[in-house]
């Protein structure tokens, strides 16, 4: 013996000849990474879907501020009336609620979101100054 091994291709872990047959173990890692890839890229499209669907939705938001509530309520929200002023008349149109309220010397409409219940904005109706009523 010259101390040189022969090359023995029985144990399977060596390379394979090009247009070889694989052996079973090579075949069976072969089939269980191909099920693990397919596995993950179905798994990715799935996400991105998930993740195209919430933006188109709305819901990701459109301000920190904005809490997820139950659909169709948005909490109690505080509208300030003034001491003296009283409900002539609630309106609803177009998502905006629209609140007239008044007293013996003003009146005003306040504007608020439906589906927030925040205060947009308030229109003060003041009488005119030297504005002569006609009979």
């Amino acid at each position: 013996m010259s101390g040189t091994i022969p090359p023995d291709d029985s144990t399977g872990d060596g390379p394979v000849a090009p247009g070889g047959p694989l052996d079973e173990a090579k075949l069976r890692k072969l089939k269980f990474m191909m099920a693990l890839m397919s596995g993950f890229l179905v798994l990715t499209f799935m996400v991105v879907v998930a993740a195209f669907v919430w933006r188109l939705s709305g819901s990701g938001g459109e301000g920190a501020a904005r809490v997820a509530l139950p659909a169709g309520h948005f909490g109690a929200s505080r509208i300030a009336v003034a001491p003296g002023e009283r409900l002539r008349s609630v309106t609803m149109e177009g998502g905006r609620i629209a609140i007239a309220v008044g007293s013996d010397n003003a009146e005003a409409v306040i504007i608020v979101d439906a589906k927030t219940g925040q205060e947009l904005g308030r229109i003060m109706l003041t009488p005119m100054s030297g504005f002569a009523a006609r009979e």
